[in-house]
This record gives C-alpha cells, structure tokens and sequence, in this order.
C-alpha cells in the first residue's frame, strides 16, 4: 500500500467541512457493496462507509489534527486493501 499524504503534504491547504477523501470501494460483487471515504468534520477527522443502499456508517473517528488524518486516511485505504483481499489478514478469534 502506498503511504497516503495528508492535504498540507499535497499542498492543498486545509479540507474543507463535509468534503471526504475517496479510499475506494468493494469489489465488484461483493455481497455488502459501498465505498470507504474520509472526511473532515467539525470535530474530528471520520472514516465513512458508504452503502450502496444509501446508508452512512461512520467506522472510527480521529483527532482534528494532521496525524489524525494520516491515520484515518490510513485506516480507510487498509480497508480498502482488505475487501480486495489485499495485505492484511482477518482470522476468526474464539469467543
């Protein structure tokens, strides 16, 4: 996975509120399709996945600061990494 930039790495200033930042989304056929994002709220930095039935589910959230968006942006793209079966491995844990 390449390594995200945050907005002041890219030179871009400052995110404004509500605009998100696509990750990417589920694989084609995949049996829950949507789309990971991050977006910049009034508090905090929110990694969004967005249904394709139309729903919002806010998976984490992060400190309003530049290591708070590297990390959600972070977050999001290993998301990403994992729908597609890339990366990171997911194992069954007992209860």
């Amino acid at each position: 996975m390449e390594q995200v930039k945050t907005e002041q790495e890219q030179g871009l200033g400052k995110l404004k509120l509500g605009l998100e930042w696509e990750a990417g989304g589920t694989p084609p056929g995949d049996s829950a399709p949507g789309r990971w994002a991050v977006a910049r709220r009034a508090r905090d930095w929110a990694v969004l996945f967005h249904s394709a039935k139309g729903v919002e589910y806010v998976i984490n959230t992060f400190p309003l600061s530049e290591a708070g968006e590297r990390a959600a942006k972070t977050m999001a793209a290993k998301l990403v990494d994992v729908a597609w079966g890339k990366g990171a491995r997911v194992e069954k844990t007992s209860s």
